[in-house]
């Protein structure tokens, strides 16, 4: 019997560890002459194809955050600026992350989309807390 749940405890203990974790993709929110209407485009209209793993995730705004579920291990996220930039995580080669089961924050540097940072976890939320609040989600 106790080798029944012996068997059965390690069993559940390597199925939470195979468990997919969340990769959000947060686009920073624009200046206050951006989201005050002080220019003629639509800041919010879509913007950047976002591609996880080569799949497209769909296309990051500014202030927008994009979120989908990864299985633990390397992937690589990319944007596509049509050829705008050759560097960085708009590049041919993207930007590799590491997951786990946690939630990972990529984040990026500007409203060009050309760099971002894996962020931690705290920084992370609040990012995704401020697109929320701007956004009125």
């Amino acid at each position: 019997m106790k080798t029944t749940f012996a068997i059965a405890g390690l069993a559940t203990m390597l199925a939470h560890g195979a468990q997919a974790g969340e990769l959000y993709i947060v686009s920073r929110c624009a200046p206050i002459s951006l989201l005050t209407g002080f220019i003629a485009e639509d800041p919010f209209a879509p913007s950047s194809p976002i591609f996880v793993d080569g799949k497209r995730l769909g296309e990051l705004r500014v202030c927008d955050a994009l979120r989908t579920s990864v299985p633990p291990g390397k992937h690589n996220v990319r944007v596509k600026l049509a050829g705008k930039s050759d560097y960085g995580i708009s590049s041919d080669a993207g930007m590799d992350v590491i997951a786990g089961t946690a939630p990972i924050y990529i984040v990026m540097y500007s409203n060009s989309f050309t760099g971002a940072d894996a962020v931690d976890p705290q920084s992370g939320r609040q990012f995704l807390s401020d697109v929320r609040t701007a956004r009125g989600k």
